[in-house]
Order: C-alpha cells, then structure tokens, then sequence
C-alpha cells in the first residue's frame, strides 16, 4: 500500500510538473515570438470587435430575465396572446387644473394620434372618449345624478343663451340679467359668486400676462372641485416599435412629444408623461447604457491610476492596459457569438471583467518585477532583453500554476450561474465564465509578449510591504485569538441571515429620475390606474361574472372589472331623470339661434356697460347679495380696461370662454346616453375584455400598498385562493422573487461544490481546500449581515455578488495558499510581492466594482455597493484571517518566519 501511495505521488508530482512546464513554455514561446503574438492578439481583437459591434444586441426588457418555460411566464404569455391590446403599450398620462383643459387636451391628442397609424398601431381612451362622454353620467348613483340635474337646472340661464351667443357680448349680456333678476329680488344672488369669483380670477391672469382660462365644467357643476380622476386622463398607444433602434420606442415617444407641443399643452396648463411597458423599456435601457459607458470609463481610468501607485512603472501598466483591452473586445465576441444580445444584468460584464482581468495582470506583472530585481539587484542591467527574458521564466515557474488554478476557479463559479432559471444570470455565467478564460489566456499570452517588448529595469527594493514584518509577526502570535474573534462576529452575522430581504418590485431597480419610472410611482397611488394589477381569463362572461362575485368577497381587492362593468346597474330610473333633465335643457340647447359675432368693439363697448351696471348695484341696496366676489370681479374688470388700449379683448375672450364649448357639447352628449347593453358597447372594449375565441378577461385591483412586499403577497396569495392562474404585474414580482432566489441557491451551491471539487482536484489536500475556503466563506456571512444591518435589500441584480463572491474571492485565497505550499516552513506572507499584488489586484477590482454605484440605474448602483462591501470583507479575511489559519495549522507559535520577496 505504501508502495502504491508512493508511485500515486510521483504520478500527480509528474503531472504537475509537466502543465508548469506547458505553461512556462507557452510563456517563453510568446516572448521568444513577441512581435508575431501581438501582431495576431490585435488582428483576433480587430476582427472580435467587428464582429461584437455588429452581432451584439442589447434587450432592456426584465421580462426575458426569465426562462420563458416557467409555468408564470406561460401564463403571462397565454394572457398577452388574448388580449393583444393590453401588451407594449405607451400610456400617456394627462394632467392639469382644469377638468375642461384636461378633456379636451386628451381629445386632440388622441385625434392627432389616430392620424399616424405608420406609428401607433392602436390608440384607447380607457377612462373618456365617445362611450364615456356619453354614457358615463349613467355610472352616477340616482342621487348623485339628481343633484347632477339641479345643478344643471340652476345653470340653464347661463347655458343658453351663452350658446347662442358664446363671446363677451352674450356673456356680459348674460351676467347683466343675472344682476337685475337679484336686484329686483328674483335671485338670492349666492349662485353669483363661484361664476363672479372664476371670472374675476381669470380676468387677473390676462392682465397678468400668464392667462388661466375658466373651468366651465366646475362651473355648470355648481362650483364643486373637480375630482382627481376628472384632472388625470390616459391615452393608450402601442407604438411601432423599430427592434433594429438601441430604443425600440424612441420615434414614437419623440412623435408624441412633438404633437403635445404642436397642440400648446404647456401654455394650456397641461403636463405630460410616458410611462408604462415600452417607455419604462426604452429608459432603462438608456440609464444602464449610458451608466455602463460611465462606468467603464471611470473604472479604466482608476484603475490605472491604482496601477500607477502599485507598479509605479508606466510601462508595466501599458503592457496590463492593452492585455485587457485585447481581452475584453474578445470577450465582447464571445457574448455576441454565445449568446446574441446583453440585458441589464449581463451588460455588467465589461466592468467584472475589468476588475477581475486586472487582478491576472497584476499578479503577472508584480511576480515578474519581484523577479527582475532578484536578478538584477535593482541596478540596471547590462542586457536588457536577457534579464526579461529571464525573469519571464522564472516569472511563469512560480505565478503561472496559481494564476491558472485561480482563473479556472473564477470561471467555473461562473460557470455555475448556467443551470438556473434565471436567464439573465446563466447569460452572465456564460459570458463572464468565457471571460474568465479569455482573460488567462491573454495574461500567459498577450502579457508576456508587451513585456518582452517593453523591458524594464528592476524596482531598486523588493516588490512586497516591508514594512509590514510586525504585522506579520503578530498575526502568528495572535492567531488563535484572531481565528476566535473571526468565528465569534461570524456566529453573530449568521443570526442575521434569516432577516436578509429580497425586493422583487422591478421599479425599485429603475432610475428614479426617469420620468416612465416617476409617472409609473405616482400611477401607483391611483386606484384606478395603478399598475399593480392582477389579470385573469375566464372561459366566458358567465365564468367572469362567477369568478368576479368571489373575487369582490376578498378583503384584499378594491375593485374588480369585467365586461359587465361597462354596462351601469340601474338605467331605467337613470334615463328617466335625464328625461326629465333634457326636457327642462334641450330645447334652448338645440333649438337657439346663433346670433351674428360682434366685433371687438362691441366686445369692448359691452364690457364697459356691463362694469358700468355692476359699479351701480354694488353701489346700491343690492350690493350687498353679490358679496365680495361682485367686488372683486369690478376691480379686476376695471383694472383690465385701465390697461393701454383698453386691454386685449381677443385674450380676455379667449380666457374667460374658450373652455365653454367643450362642457356644453359633453352636456349635449351626456343628454343623449340611452340603455347599454352587451351587444351595443363599442368593438375596442369588447377587444380589450373578450378575446377572438370568447374568453373573458378580469382585471382586479389590489386596496392596499403594493410596494410593501408582504401586502404584495397577500393580494396575490387570496387572488390565487380563487384563480389559480392568474397573472399580471403582482404575480410577476412575486414569482420573480421566488424564481431568482431558488436561483441563487442553486447557484450559490454549485459555485461552492464546483469550486470545491476543483481545488480538490489542484490541490489535493483538504487542508488546504478549507483554507481556501474558510475566509471566503466568512466574507460572505460578514457581508450578508452588513446588509441586513444596512438595510441594503437584495434585487434582481446585487444578488448576483453573492456567488460572485465566491468566484472572485477564491483568487487571493488560491494565490496564498499556492504560496504557502510552496515554501519549507512558515512564510510571511504579507512581506511577499503575492500580498502586494492582492492588495493592490483587491483595490483596482473594487474600484472597477465601485464605478458601478455610480449608475444612474439603480439596480445597477446596488451591484456596486454590495460588491465593494463584499470585495472588502474578503481582502480583510485573506490578508488576516487566512494567515492566522495557516499558522494554526502549522503549530507555528514564534514569529520566526522567513520573508520570500
């Protein structure tokens, strides 16, 4: 037996001696052949680049995070094969003070939308249009449409004949016969006071210059403030979308914007916003490319300027830049051949690589300055290509083992990423895993050849912290009680994990500044428009009508709509009261002649007498029945026709009646509502609740907030309590929680078990294997804990540190430990170029990790906060606690130990 242990030995000693050989002799031949390896690496990045600048999509889409097979995804798939027009969509969101602004806003931006069908496939009016101006006063409780009645009652002698004569004449006209009715005891004249007070209001914004044109809806409603849904209209659209743009929907959002300024919303009084699928879509696209740009550059530029402080020879740091660069448009090929397109989460390649890539350079690099100055003494020599040559070899001898064992194991925790449902993430696997071993290749390749080609003279000091002896001496004497405390802080942190809260809600990883994503959070506060909602097919209206009776039970739902919800309760009594109404309205209405415009001067001429007329009755007994608002509308009145020239009467008709039309030609509509029934609603609300092949559609509205994840999971666990299959936003953030944490688990293992079997591969002792992997391990559990206690939540991006972690932290631990092997005894390990080339590869990698926090992108910034925690915790650990382990295990208790530069 102790024959057979012995010739297994060898066996393995052979067999490591023959790869350091393969790998020493791949670096020799590419120093030996510098000019031709080059001349090929730039040809290969050349064509890589062509080929990745042509065949590398970008999709902002969070939905293709995900495995298309997973039983929601079908589902949701299933819904948006229904009902078509409620899939990429633009909802354009309209707001303003005035109801009567707002409406005929939403009419002529809807007008001029249906005119280009080239960009806009279909255009809805969800809350207003022809079915709601005319049926919606049916939706009124019989109460609330009887008071609706008075009012209109009460306004008639304003409302016809100001239609019959609609400029300042007839209103003047109007006004002056409403005084003599309260002068001659015919009126209380309190009904004057909201009309005196809107028109004196809007005659101070004329003179003003900034004019605010009277809302005639409040008015004909008695001067009752309009409700929220009455100032917030939407427009559904489903742009053409241009697949072939970084941007699918940027023309038609750019079309939209220009007919809302073509249409003078501004000076109407009206805000726009984009918001919903194509929109949310196309900006976060834009804060992840242009954070991605930002980020790159930031992360290049300090990383060379870390270089700098750690090589402090610029010819070193050339040869790393232009090693990584060849590396990353490489790798960039890789991603378009491998995979065709980044997402948001896989676009983070370029930066990983970056800050891992450079982690290889210099390792390579600081080994080789370590072995120039043995050679040399840190005097110049007389041959330079010779003592670079030289140190190259003995540069591969000692580096190129650890490098390859630590960028293989980096590349299988990558590499783990791949058996996972979320698709994002395996993208990333598969693309950083590539990376991984582009960068290697390039390192033991592409390095070797610039060096050879810019030799260097010997750093006059050894390449490690000399100054760090006493630290090393302490660290063997006070290893137990180091290795105590890291276990202590290591129990407590594992306390901890249980609060570790995941935020599945895929706004909160926008850029908040965005104005889809600000629209989309203010939207979420509207009952009616929120985008939290859970949608359900039935196989007809009579399962509809079943399921919605249940769904209503729920104490979680506010609202359910089916088809039947555009048909009111009640309309018998209803359309008797707007009989009533139109008999005591219609006539005058339809039947008063039109008078013949005056002309300005007439305008004018009756706005004198009419301030004439006023002036005496607030003068006399009457006065006091018209209040402060008779006041106030005289000294407005008499301040504008103080103005040069008498005031501009074209801007004072404009304001005091352009909003009047609008109102008395929805009362008009609204007069003609008749029965509705299923058969007679219009065809696009029948396509939005009933599909091609007769299922029905539910749409339920959650009452609680559904930004807080458990309310969240509530609404959807009771939806699902009485529809199983349902789908929409709420079931998609819950289920995207649960896919990418189920994800991440596996993921975590397989990194962990791949990583392991592969060091037990390389290295062949389980000693070493766990001291490899016990910092890694506690940086992770101390990491965990610092964002629990910082209440840092993990999302569909930072989660992914976590079994990065794993892939990039197990480098520095391979490099001590390959360094702990090597040598006969104890060696202090923070004296040696190994350790100055950690601290310095820790502190380029979490600056190239770091520049990701500075993303616009908030899910993005997460990313770069919780690597450079993480990235932190595992320096500490490899630089303190790997040590003491390793003196623990040795039995070392003196601090005698032997400096290796």
């Amino acid at each position: 037996m102790r024959f057979i242990k012995i010739e297994r030995t060898k066996e393995r000693r052979f067999t490591e001696i023959a790869l350091i050989g393969f790998l020493v002799g791949l670096v020799e031949y590419c120093q030996r052949h510098a000019r031709p390896v080059l001349c090929a690496a730039l040809i290969a990045a050349g064509a890589g680049g062509y080929f990745a600048t042509n065949n590398l999509g970008l999709v902002a889409d969070t939905n293709k995070l995900f495995s298309p097979e997973l039983a929601w995804q079908k589902t949701q798939t299933g819904f948006d094969q229904a009902f078509p027009l409620t899939t990429m969509q633009t909802a354009i969101v309209i707001e303003g003070k005035s109801a009567d602004a707002v409406d005929s806003g939403t009419n002529d931006l809807t007008a001029a939308l249906a005119k280009r069908p080239d960009l806009f496939k279909t255009v809805q009016r969800p809350d207003s249009g022809p079915f709601f101006d005319t049926h919606a006063i049916l939706f009124l409780s019989p109460a609330e449409l009887a008071e609706f009645s008075d009012q209109i009652a009460q306004a008639q002698p304003l409302i016809g004949p100001l239609d019959a004569d609609p400029s300042l004449r007839g209103l003047f006209g109007v006004l002056t016969q409403a005084i003599d009715d309260v002068t001659h005891g015919g009126a209380t004249g309190e009904a004057l006071h909201t009309p005196f007070e809107a028109f004196a209001a809007a005659i101070r914004s004329v003179i003003a210059g900034a004019p605010q044109p009277v809302d005639w809806g409040a008015l004909m409603a008695g001067g009752a403030a309009p409700r929220p849904e009455e100032l917030r209209h939407f427009i559904l659209v489903q742009p053409v979308l241009d697949f072939g743009a970084l941007q699918p929907g940027a023309r038609a959002s750019a079309a939209i914007r220009a007919m809302v300024h073509d249409l003078h919303f501004g000076q109407r009084g009206l805000t726009v916003r984009l918001t919903g699928e194509v929109p949310l879509a196309d900006e976060e696209f834009a804060s992840v490319i242009e954070g991605a740009g930002l980020e790159t550059s930031i992360s290049f530029g300090l990383v060379i300027v870390l270089l700098l402080l750690g090589l402090r020879a610029p010819r070193l740091i050339l040869a790393i830049v232009v090693t990584l660069l060849v590396g990353l448009v490489l790798t960039a090929a890789f991603a378009a051949a491998a995979v065709g397109s980044l997402n948001v989460i896989s676009v983070a390649f370029a930066v990983l690589f970056i800050g891992i890539g450079v982690d290889f350079g210099i390792q390579f690099t600081m080994r080789f300055r370590a072995e120039l100055f043995e050679l040399t003494g840190g005097t110049k020599p007389n041959d330079a290509a010779v003592a670079t040559a030289l140190a190259l070899s003995r540069t591969a001898r000692t580096i190129a083992a650890p490098l390859s064992v630590a960028g293989l194991a980096i590349a299988a925790g990558f590499f783990a990423f791949l058996p996972t449902d979320y698709k994002g993430v395996s993208e990333l696997g598969l693309i950083a895993g590539g990376g991984m071993i582009i960068a290697l290749t390039a390192s033991l390749t592409v390095l070797p050849a610039m060096l050879s080609l810019l030799p260097v003279r010997g750093k006059p000091e050894p390449a490690g912290f000399r100054w760090a002896a006493p630290i090393d001496a302490r660290l063997a004497r006070w290893a137990k009680p180091i290795l105590s405390v890291a276990l202590v802080i290591a129990g407590a942190a594992l306390l901890t994990v249980e609060r570790v809260r995941f935020d599945g809600d895929p706004l909160n990883l926008k850029d908040p500044n965005r104005e889809s994503v600000i629209a989309a959070r203010m939207l979420s506060k509207d009952p009616s428009g929120t985008p939290y909602r859970i949608d359900i097919t039935a196989s007809g209206p009579a399962e509809a009508a079943a399921l919605r009776v249940k769904l209503e039970a729920l104490p979680e739902t506010r609202q359910v709509l089916t088809l039947a919800s555009f048909i009111p309760p009640g309309q018998a009594a209803k359309l008797e009261i707007l009989d009533q109404t139109k008999f005591l309205l219609g006539p005058p209405l339809d039947s008063a002649p039109k008078r013949t415009p005056p002309t300005e001067t007439e305008e004018h001429e009756s706005a004198e007498s009419f301030i004439t007329h006023l002036k005496t009755t607030l003068a006399g007994k009457a006065g006091a029945k018209l209040g402060k608002a008779g006041h106030e509308l005289s000294a407005a009145l008499d301040a504008f026709l103080a103005m040069p020239g008498g005031g501009d009467t074209a801007a004072l008709r404009r304001t005091l009646l352009s909003g009047f039309a609008g109102p008395v030609a929805s009362l008009r509509q609204a007069l003609s509502a008749d029965l509705i029934a299923a058969d007679n609603l219009p065809a696009e609300i029948k396509e939005a609740w009933i599909s091609a092949d007769g299922r029905a559609r539910i749409a339920v509205f959650p009452k609680g907030d559904m930004r807080d994840p458990q309310q969240l999971k509530s609404f959807v666990d009771a939806v699902r309590t009485v529809a199983p299959e349902a789908t929409g936003t709420p079931v998609d953030i819950f289920e995207a929680g649960d896919t990418v944490g189920s994800a991440f688990a596996r993921a975590s293992t397989l990194a962990l078990i791949a990583i392991t079997l592969f060091l037990g591969v390389i290295l062949r002792r389980a000693r070493d294997v766990l001291v490899v992997l016990i910092p890694l391990l506690l940086a992770g559990l101390f990491s965990l804990a610092t964002a629990v206690l910082a209440g840092l939540p993990f999302n569909f991006l930072n989660i992914i540190a976590v079994p990065l972690l794993l892939g990039i932290g197990v480098a520095f631990d391979i490099y001590f430990v390959m360094a702990w092997r090597a040598s006969r005894g104890p060696v202090a390990l923070l004296q040696t170029a190994t350790a100055r080339a950690v601290v310095f590869s820790a502190l380029t990698t979490m600056t190239a990790f770091g520049s990701l926090a500075l993303s616009p992108h908030a899910g993005t910034a997460s990313l770069g906060e919780f690597l450079m925690i993480s990235l932190g915790y595992v320096l500490l650990c490899t630089l303190f606690v790997q040590p003491a382990l390793m003196t623990v295990w040795d039995r070392a208790t003196v601090p005698a130990v032997r400096s290796r530069a």
